[in-house]
């Protein structure tokens, strides 16, 4: 048997990983069998996967542990964006090498996430490709009724982002530039290299919330998803809404993995006392209105975009 064969990279990176909090997350029986078994009494379950391609949703040259936190964040953020808590994650790896040190900083990069946020791995696949992707599943667990969806958002709800867009975006491409990075350059490079996600601050939003999504894709394009599913529209206040960088960059790029919600105003009072207790900021931006289009006023004055948001099938 080769030494870098599927089943010994297997047994000598993967194994196990995150077996700590198999308990916690009611994992039964993990990674070694056909498939994994885990329970959850009286909770709903919610489910969801993502893919990241080298050359698409991360640098060809980015260090391999960062590029396994980055896979396995933004997958787990749908979770969030749902208000659901975190139960295993499951990846699936086509490999484009077979050097042993890559991979061994690529497990590093997963034996982060699930130490970061508490989760065990319950398994996955291998495979030999052309290029390397990763899928990332991802479980949580939700009370049904607390379920955060894009549907949910109701006329005149005001629209709230977390923490600020465009970070990302500048952050990319000071990596891209490969040079020696000043302190503030790293805090944009953080940002797109592990943006965190708000587990905790989530499951308690979905209490007040009507709808929510996490911005993987911008918010412009983001949002829409929310007024489609909602049938209405959106009034968004440039002057409102932090953001780095170029607006046009910052509002339609993605990669922020911040959460976009709406609430009726009754409930302002009780964000500001959670977004307090996790001190996290959020910032009002805009309102939802009849119609069926996201609309940006910078002083009362529309402004338009070259285009909404981040499409893999844009020419």
């Amino acid at each position: 048997m080769k030494e870098t064969d599927e089943f010994s990279i297997l047994k000598e990176f993967f194994q196990d990983l995150g077996s700590q909090f198999h308990d916690s997350s009611g994992l039964i029986i993990g990674p070694g069998d056909d498939a994994g078994l885990f329970s959850e009494p009286n909770k709903e379950l919610i489910f969801s996967t993502d893919v990241s391609v080298s050359g698409v949703h991360f640098l060809e040259n980015l260090e391999p542990n960062k590029i396994a936190f980055r896979s396995c964040v933004v997958a787990a953020s749908d979770i969030a964006a749902c208000g659901g808590s975190l139960k295993w994650i499951s990846i699936s790896l086509v490999l484009a090498t077979q050097d042993k040190s890559w991979i061994e900083d690529f497990a590093k990069g997963i034996i982060e996430f699930v130490n970061t946020y508490k989760v065990p791995v319950l398994g996955g696949d291998l495979a030999k490709g052309k290029e390397c992707s990763i899928s990332v599943g991802v479980c949580g667990s939700i009370n049904k009724d607390n379920f955060m969806s894009r549907s949910g958002a109701k006329l005149n709800d005001d629209i709230y982002v977390t923490g600020s867009l465009g970070d990302a975006y500048l952050g990319l491409n000071f990596l891209k530039e490969n040079k020696s990075l000043s302190e503030s350059e790293v805090k944009y490079t953080n940002k797109y290299l592990k943006p965190k996600i708000e587990f905790e601050f989530a499951k308690e939003l979905s209490l007040i919330a009507n709808s929510c999504i996490d911005l993987s894709d911008g918010l412009l394009g983001d949002l829409n998803h929310i007024c489609e599913k909602s049938n209405l529209g959106a009034t968004l206040f440039l002057e409102k809404i932090p953001f780095s960088g170029d607006h046009e960059r910052a509002l339609t790029w993605g990669d922020d993995y911040e959460l976009c919600f709406s609430l009726p105003s009754s409930k302002e009072k009780n964000l500001d006392s959670l977004a307090s207790k996790y001190s996290l900021k959020v910032t009002k931006i805009g309102t939802m209105k009849a119609g069926h289009k996201v609309t940006v006023l910078d002083n009362e004055k529309e402004i338009h975009f070259d285009q909404s948001g981040y499409n893999h099938f844009n020419e």
